[in-house]
């Protein structure tokens, strides 16, 4: 397994604007943008292709994904839009529930605690459904949100140049396969394999009951581990690189 690193600064750019939540009795912090830099030819090399990425958040493995385009947009197809999500201040952000607001803003309080995010909430289903709370192709989920929740103190108020401090990207590749259809099936084998074991806070298979007390098992070192077992099992093959993008 080959390890490379990148400044996740080179890669991913993070700016304010002005979101579209007018008629608020207090400022909306849903005005992030996160958007791809022109990467280096090294970089969008290393970034191309087929495989299991992780999201981590200092020493937390926060969501675990697949993808499988070899020669996709990680970034625009995955990675911007997770951050959009699981920091709760993306400028385009969703929470669904278009047939039922109401229902869909009490599941999202159920799951939070951090007073800011909650009047957030609340005032975007009152003042801002329309926008809100539909299908924006950026929707999060209860389990992202508290995961902002828990960070609220530093998100809540964090300005661009601060909002990816922590966080690291990693994209681990398996071989190339034979065929696209191969890879899709390989890389889904993979994924669902390891979160039979470890179930990341922001993927939708972890359970707060559950799973919070095993939240320290999903360190970095844990989560390669256990794809790298499943790569071998699926593939006859380890992994071929580990590439983290880091702050």
């Amino acid at each position: 397994m080959q390890e490379i690193q990148f400044p996740l600064a080179d890669l991913i750019a993070t700016t304010t604007r002005v979101p579209p939540d007018a008629g608020w009795p207090s400022p909306s912090p849903f005005n992030l943008r996160f958007s791809q830099k022109r990467p280096s030819p090294e970089l969008s090399a290393e970034i191309s292709g087929s495989g299991i990425y992780l999201i981590s958040y200092r020493t937390e493995v926060v969501y675990i994904g697949m993808y499988r385009p070899a020669k996709g947009k990680i970034v625009n197809d995955r990675w911007k839009r997770h951050l959009q999500t699981i920091t709760g201040r993306g400028v385009s952000i969703g929470f669904g529930g278009e047939t039922n607001p109401d229902g869909r803003r009490d599941l999202f309080l159920a799951a939070i605690d951090a007073a800011g995010l909650r009047t957030a909430i609340q005032h975007a289903c009152a003042f801002s459904q329309a926008a809100r709370f539909k299908d924006t192709g950026f929707n999060t989920t209860p389990n992202r949100l508290r995961f902002a929740s828990e960070r609220w103190h530093t998100f809540g108020t964090a300005e661009p140049a601060q909002i990816l401090q922590g966080f690291s990207f990693w994209l681990l590749r398996i071989r190339v396969p034979a065929t696209p259809q191969a890879a899709r099936q390989e890389v889904k084998d993979i994924e669902e394999a390891v979160l039979l074991t470890l179930r990341p806070m922001c993927n939708d298979e972890y359970n707060h009951v559950r799973d919070f007390d095993s939240r320290s098992n999903n360190t970095v070192e844990a989560l390669t581990l256990e794809v790298r077992r499943a790569a071998q099992v699926r593939t006859g093959q380890d992994i071929t690189h580990r590439i983290q993008l880091f702050t």
